[in-house]
């Protein structure tokens, strides 16, 4: 059986109806992802306060480009600040990468400062017998710390401060 078909004789669309039917479905292509991250941000509202607790962080990158730097110009990596003694005390570490470039952070002349960014306010280390810091020979792999008083608390977690020891200047770290 042979059916005949007939050619129907519609319109072709206009470019008016084109240009319609191609911005609604851009717009409705643009609407997605903000239904998306909508419905990711009503997910996490629901969730538990313990488990969307952030995670414990070892050691806070303030910038790879300045750690970077820091291990090839000093010779030192890992730089951390730490508040100690319930915020009374910061401890400054790092680790020592080349040990010829880290002796720059042992100029004994010069007492290490640590500067807050937000008030200004420079934190000394309490000195002990004389000597303002530590005075050992720099060595490869090895973890160095120097330890600031804090004895008002104006330095506070979250806070950004500088750390210059000598000609040596550690800027950015965020305190732990």
């Amino acid at each position: 059986m042979i059916v005949a078909q007939s050619r129907s004789r519609k319109p072709w669309p206009t470019r008016r109806s084109l240009l319609r039917a191609s911005v609604c479905a851009i717009s409705m292509l643009c609407a997605l992802p903000a239904v998306d991250v909508q419905s990711a941000v009503a997910v996490q509202a629901q969730m538990p306060a313990s488990s969307a607790a952030a995670p414990s962080m070892k050691h806070v990158a303030h910038n790879q480009k300045e750690e970077l730097y820091f291990e090839r110009r000093y010779g030192i990596g890992q730089l951390r600040v730490h508040a100690l003694s319930a915020g009374a005390s910061l401890e400054f570490r790092c680790q020592v990468q080349d040990a010829a470039k880290a002796s720059a952070l042992k100029d004994n002349r010069a007492a290490p400062v640590m500067i807050d960014r937000k008030t200004g306010k420079k934190l000394s280390v309490p000195a002990a017998d004389g000597k303002p810091h530590q005075t050992a020979v720099p060595e490869a792999g090895q973890e160095y710390w120097v330890v600031f008083a804090n004895r008002d608390k104006t330095v506070k977690p979250g806070n950004m401060v500088d750390v210059v020891v000598g000609t040596v200047h550690m800027s950015g770290l965020i305190v732990e």
